[in-house]
């Protein structure tokens, strides 16, 4: 089943078809034609959907509530929508810690409307006396058992169906782009970069108790997610992430080392010219999603480096497969397909058409065996 298949890939072991990641939309009626179930039916609807498209491996991180948008922009603090919302994984509530607050029907996630800090000079008086190792009161043990409880519950119902991996989302640079926000973020790494990094420093400290945490409860994966990068490439150099970020990404990753747990980074847009700067501190693989502007050339390029070597969770390009014909989306997927049966630990994500989605699903299915 998918959960041995997902740990062979990991290991860069041969698998007889490559390893999918995630759930794809194929249509109400193919689903249901598939699974023999509607999506009312709950925890037996998601059991049946990942065991009929024979998923390999999930990542999650703790459930959010930010799915249940709103009909009309409603606005308040973190509180106001920790209650409404049920609560929020990883570091959100640290992140979202004094701003006024605005969530819109059209998208999922919290907008920042408005922060402590208003000038420059205030944003560096609040940064000396910020400590978020202080604001994080949850024990590692504390944590172990909230994220345990969750991963194990989602385990436990895909059992030998789907890996299921943990994962942060707020890791470290996507902390500051949303607390600080990004005019605040660059003038402070253009103009006095010394105190960026001592804060990183700081909320290192914190994301390195989660992974700790996350250690702790059995999982075979991590996936870290830090966006970094747009879609035509990283918002540093590599150098100057060697310099002041991915340090702290080793002493992150040690619990993880120590225990055999395999470290994959995700990033939004085009990520693949950090790859060398993640493997020199310990990363076993790398996800690209499917907004990167990354051509079928510079695929083929990956692969031949990166292929076989580490784990390499790559999807199809989000244009064709949003807006091609379906004679393009089927191309689409046999290129990508035919690219990572060559390579052991190669994953795809997303096989998933706007206009043609029982086009697609035929041809993953099709293309989908591995010699």
């Amino acid at each position: 089943m998918g959960y041995q298949r997902a740990l062979e890939a990991l290991n860069l072991e041969y698998t007889d078809k490559i390893p999918l990641l995630g759930v794809y939309g194929i249509g109400r009626r193919l689903a249901r034609k598939l699974t023999g179930k509607t999506r009312s039916e709950g925890d037996k609807y998601v059991r049946a959907l990942y065991k009929a498209l024979d998923v390999d491996m999930i990542y999650t991180t703790e459930p959010t509530g930010l799915g249940n948008r709103p009909r009309k922009t409603i606005y308040g603090d973190y509180e106001f929508f920790r209650k409404r919302l049920g609560g929020f994984g990883d570091a959100f509530h640290l992140a979202y810690r004094g701003m006024k607050l605005a969530q819109s029907p059209v998208v999922d996630q919290l907008w920042v409307v408005e922060r402590p800090f208003k000038t420059y000079p205030e944003l560096l008086d609040y940064l000396d006396r910020w400590d978020p190792r202080e604001q994080e009161t949850r024990t590692v043990k504390e944590l172990a058992e909230q994220y345990g409880e969750f991963w194990e519950g989602r385990q436990k119902l895909l059992q030998d169906i789907t890996l299921a991996a943990g994962e942060t989302y707020v890791t470290l640079w996507t902390f500051f782009v949303i607390h600080l926000g990004y005019p605040f973020l660059s003038r402070l790494i253009h103009q006095d970069i010394d105190v960026f990094d001592e804060a990183v420093a700081k909320f290192a400290a914190v994301t390195k108790k989660y992974h700790e945490a996350w250690a702790r409860t059995g999982i075979k994966a991590f996936v870290q997610h830090d966006d970094i990068a747009t879609e035509n490439g990283p918002v540093m150099s590599l150098q100057w992430f060697r310099k002041h970020l991915f340090p702290y990404y080793k002493v992150m990753w040690q619990p993880f080392k120590d225990r055999g747990i395999k470290v994959i980074n995700i990033s939004d847009g085009n990520h693949t010219s950090l790859f060398e700067g993640y493997v020199e501190v310990g990363s076993d693989g790398f996800k690209v999603n499917n907004d990167a502007n990354v051509s079928h050339v510079e695929f083929e390029e990956l692969y031949e480096k990166w292929g076989g070597k580490k784990v390499l969770i790559f999807q199809p390009n989000r244009e064709t497969m949003m807006y091609g014909t379906e004679k393009e989306t089927i191309a689409e997927i046999e290129f990508m397909t035919s690219l990572a049966k060559r390579y052991n630990g190669s994953f795809l994500h997303g096989i998933e058409s706007r206009h043609h989605p029982a086009a697609a699903h035929k041809t993953w299915v099709k293309n989908r065996g591995r010699p």
